[in-house]
């Protein structure tokens, strides 16, 4: 059996190899004749998945170890008999542990405080939840926005997007779609944008093209620059939006979900559902060889009487957004790869989840206010 895989999968060949021959290669330029031969796809969500690739190949099976699907002609697949599977909730923590360091970085570095502040999620899907879980679990007032799942009573506070729009941190992670009753696409636009107040802070963490780039910049100047933004999705990638960049707090480049675990995560449960798909056991694997541990296993926290510039502290002991931004600046700025945006991702440096990382504190209160951002408890 011929395997086709991204070659930013972790562990692919690894975890791949004793089902068959495993060929890694460049998921954003893949192209048909080099998948013709082969059984099975193995992507990321930089490889578009339509007829025109697959078209005459003999792919049975196609996996995308990330949660989107906007990526993948699901349509096709279903007419051409080829079984899909994508990897949901892989990288929920590891974007939650994105939102938490940005506004970790605003609160050190601009004294933004969110954490009594009123908070708004876009989208109730697996990475909507877990961040919606964290603020809830924090003591914030927090309410979310997601039509497709406001009939879950009592799931959530969900709310009109009119009132995610009069919240002091606004966190973004609906998918992208083009059609149906709730199109994502461009869903905050101008008119959207003209309801943020002077002061409010953005975390885009979903996907680019939710928000108009265009009509961002222009309520900027609006608010003359009084508006935190974090933005990790862009409209145009690979290329992204240069002005835009020039005005954001934090900038980088598509990589909320790219923890060490996270990404492992994703190969791991496309690996199982081939198994699945091939009716053979995945127990070959165990489970806890496929996903590292964290580098930092535990650390002491001592309580201060700022409980954000404490859990501001705690997070960046584990992941600082702030290098991934410097990085990417410095990358366009260098200007020496013919790709900045996908050099960025195919050579991220590694970070470990929150949540590899065990808390002692002084007492109960300071452990657990610092658990609910992701860490675990020793």
């Amino acid at each position: 059996m011929k395997i086709i895989a991204d070659e930013n999968m972790p562990n692919a060949k690894a975890l791949f190899s004793h089902l068959g021959d495993v060929e890694l290669v460049n998921g954003r330029t893949i192209t048909n004749s080099q998948i013709k031969n082969a059984d099975v796809l193995l992507v990321r969500s930089v490889t578009k998945v339509t007829r025109e690739l697959l078209e005459g190949s003999s792919v049975r099976f196609v996996g995308s170890a990330t949660i989107g699907v906007d990526h993948i002609d699901l349509d096709y697949l279903t007419e051409a008999g080829i079984e899909f599977s994508s990897a949901p909730g892989c990288n929920a923590e590891a974007v939650a542990d994105y939102v938490f360091s940005g506004l970790s970085h605003l609160y050190m570095t601009k004294k933004l405080s969110w954490l009594n502040k009123k908070i708004g999620v876009v989208g109730y899907g697996n990475v909507g939840k877990t961040v919606y879980d964290r603020f809830t679990n924090l003591g914030c007032q927090v309410c979310v926005y997601d039509p497709f799942k406001d009939n879950e009573a009592g799931a959530a506070n969900f709310v009109a997007l009119d009132e995610i729009l009069s919240c002091d941190v606004i966190s973004l992670h609906a998918p992208l779609t083009t059609t149906g009753s709730f199109p994502s696409k461009g869903m905050i636009g101008s008119k959207e944008l003209a309801q943020l107040s002077a002061g409010t802070a953005v975390i885009s963490a979903g996907r680019g093209g939710v928000i108009d780039e265009e009509a961002l910049l222009e309520r900027h100047s609006q608010l003359n620059g009084d508006i935190h933004l974090v933005i990790d999705v862009w409209d145009t990638e690979p290329e992204i939006n240069q002005d835009l960049v020039s005005i954001v707090d934090i900038a980088t480049p598509h990589i909320a979900g790219y923890s060490k675990q996270g990404r492992e995560k994703g190969t791991w449960m496309v690996y199982q559902a081939l198994c699945r798909h091939l009716a053979i056991s995945s127990q070959s694997v165990n489970k806890s060889d496929a996903i590292s541990s964290g580098w930092l296993s535990s650390i002491d926290v001592v309580a201060s009487g700022d409980q954000e510039e404490m859990l501001a502290r705690s997070v960046q002991a584990i992941y600082d957004v702030a290098r991934d931004d410097v990085r990417l600046r410095f990358k366009y700025r260098e200007n020496k790869e013919n790709n900045v945006f996908d050099w960025l991702r195919k050579h991220y440096v590694e970070r470990d989840e929150f949540n590899t990382c065990a808390v002692g504190a002084i007492n109960n209160d300071v452990s657990s206010l610092v658990c609910a951002v992701g860490f675990s408890k020793k």
